[in-house]
């Protein structure tokens, strides 16, 4: 780490005495470097120079080596078992993609990064992406990889924690909630088709666990058998685990929040009894944790149907929730970038997800009861996903009504 510390030297024969900054910092390689400066802003001025190796005999440290010896580090802790393979996966992507597309971004030395510069390529990013979560997620990466910096002691500050993403204000038009919600009759077309295919019972359990439960995909598919308590009405819905699409590994939920558990009906608890009856006995097998480590797993409460343990993201589409939706009517041949005409679904399985938070805020479910039940790791995604579903125009009108009765009759 580096550090300036004030020094009070013993006193002189003279009765005088003296006082000086001393910077200390720890170069790459490990050894601890030190020096004396009459001011703490000389200090100072030294750190930033020695942090990037613009003195001492060190090479200067750049982005790109800065990113790379983090997720050096990062892969020791993920063979450990210390953390997920998945997040070193968004740690590379930015690096192998995003670094890579602004060279000169990448071979900056640390003695140069400022947050004006790192402020440049994060609207650079967005420019290019046109995407604003994206370069969010680009900044978190440089903030984690500044703070590893600091660690050890490459870098004296975060100038990465001072930038953000600016997000385009959306107009009147645009003005509500992000997504657009099935009508109740859909719904109930797409409840009823799933009882009338060749998979009756495990489509009517995925949709009803998905549209009541409020399940991400990765969740209903990582979800073991005994994951779902059934009760003499309804059913408990434990999740403790979820499907990485990518490494088609199963490993925890996305967040300490998504550890939760979840309460369906007696119409779900029966579709679940009904597949359960319909799909036989499930057996343990050996799999990949979000490690990649193998490790002993229970059977799956929706395995694959060719037989596998293990039923995985893109086979579910084309295998399941395509059929289904065709069934229900709400498929569309559109032409692609290729002009061949392919299958779109009028909405994906995550909508349901929508709906059954919609469900519960029509109930009367405060915010923070939704955030639990979603596993929302904070009530602000709730409040920004859902917020204006709790308006009361009723009671609104009632407010404005006692407002103008307060100064008409004091």
């Amino acid at each position: 780490m580096a550090n300036v510390r004030k020094i009070t030297h013993p006193r002189r024969k003279d009765g005088s005495t003296k006082t000086s900054w001393r910077a200390t910092w720890t170069a790459p390689d490990g050894k601890r470097q030190s020096k004396n400066f009459p001011r703490k802003a000389e200090a100072d001025a030294w750190l930033r120079d020695v942090g990037a190796g613009r003195v001492g005999g060190s090479s200067a440290m750049t982005v790109s080596e800065l990113a790379a010896a983090h997720m050096r580090y990062f892969d020791s802790l993920v063979k450990a078992g210390e953390r997920e393979a998945v997040t070193l996966d968004g740690y590379q992507t930015v690096s192998s993609i995003h670094l890579a597309a602004d060279p000169g971004f990448a071979r900056r030395r640390l003695c140069d990064l400022t947050a004006p510069s790192i402020q440049t390529f994060l609207d650079e990013t967005f420019a290019r992406t046109g995407s604003a979560d994206l370069a969010t997620r680009v900044r978190r990466t440089l903030v984690t990889w500044c703070k590893f910096g600091m660690r050890r002691g490459w870098l004296h500050t975060n100038p990465a924690q001072a930038c953000v993403v600016e997000r385009t204000r959306r107009t009147s038009d645009e003005e509500g909630d992000g997504f657009n919600l099935p009508d109740k009759a859909t719904l109930a077309a797409l409840i009823a088709a799933a009882g009338q295919g060749p998979h009756a019972a495990r489509d009517t359990a995925v949709v009803r666990l998905l549209m009541f439960g409020g399940l991400r995909i990765s969740e209903l598919l990582g979800l073991a058998d005994d994951a779902l308590v059934l009760k003499p009405k309804g059913a408990t819905v434990r999740v403790r685990e979820r499907l990485q699409r990518r490494h088609r590994t199963l490993g925890p939920p996305k967040s300490a929040k998504a550890r939760r558990d979840v309460p369906v009906g007696e119409a779900a608890a029966l579709a679940v009894r009904a597949w359960r009856l319909a799909r036989g006995p499930v057996r343990a097998f050996s799999h990949r944790n979000g490690q990649l480590q193998m490790v002993r797993a229970s059977g799956r409460l929706f395995p694959a149907p060719d037989g596998g343990h293990v039923w995985f993201y893109d086979d579910f589409i084309n295998g399941c929730w395509l059929p289904l939706m065709r069934r229900a009517e709400l498929v569309e041949m559109l032409p692609d970038s290729k002009s061949k005409n392919r299958p779109v679904t009028a909405f994906s399985p995550h909508t349901l997800r929508h709906v059954a938070a919609s469900l519960w805020i029509a109930q009367g479910l405060s915010p923070k009861k939704v955030q639990d039940l979603l596993g929302h790791s904070t009530i602000q995604l709730t409040m920004d996903l859902y917020g204006h579903l709790w308006s009361d125009p009723d009671a609104d009108d009632a407010l404005a009504q006692a407002s103008e009765r307060l100064i008409a009759n004091p």
